[in-house]
Formats: structure tokens, sequence, C-alpha cells
């Protein structure tokens, strides 16, 4: 598993961010197994998603509605673009922790 704390463009995200982004993406790939290049990449788009994340809580703060429709828009473009970083057997690995992982917080 790579273990680089950092990478390019992550002086662009706060340390909050960067260290929620390495949590997930090293969580991912313990159960997936990422080869060097997918672990970049998903680290990458996890600082991405969370920055837009942070920001759309802020500007939609007013407009739970709002809010809401446009971080399920945002969660909906992570989940395409993990898709894309992923081969076959690491998409059904994929969404079966993800469903797993559902099914247990609606318990």
């Amino acid at each position: 598993m790579p273990v680089a704390a950092s990478g390019p463009g992550d002086r662009e995200y706060s340390p909050a961010i960067i260290s929620r982004a390495t949590t997930l993406t090293r969580a991912l790939d313990r159960r997936i197994h990422f080869n060097e290049g997918q672990y970049i990449a998903v680290k990458q788009l996890h600082l991405r998603m969370l920055a837009e994340r942070q920001e759309l809580e802020i500007k939609y703060s007013g407009d739970e509605g709002e809010r809401d429709y446009m971080l399920a828009n945002a969660q909906e473009r992570y989940e395409n673009e993990l898709n894309c970083l992923l081969n076959p057997r690491q998409v059904v690995a994929y969404h079966d922790l993800r469903n797993n992982f559902t099914a247990h917080r609606i318990k």
C-alpha cells in the first residue's frame, strides 16, 4: 500500500481535508487493493470531493433542500469518477462494500 502523506496538489487543501482524504483512501485500499496509480488518483478524487462537499455545505447552509440536491449531485459525480478509476473486480468489491455499509447503518 502506498504511504505517501501528501501528493501533487495537496497544498491547495486544508490539513483536515488532506487527513480525511488519506484516511478514506487507505480504508478503501485495504478492501479494494489499489495499484499505486489508482491510490494517487483516488486520493485526489477524495480531496476534490471533500473540498466540494465543504463548499456546498457553506454555500447552501440556508437552504437545506438545495444543499441536499447539490450534495447528491456531487456524490453521483464522485461515484462515477471512482468507477472510472477501478477495474471491474474492484467496482464489484466497492459496490459490495458500499451496500454492506449502507445496510449496516440502516439497522
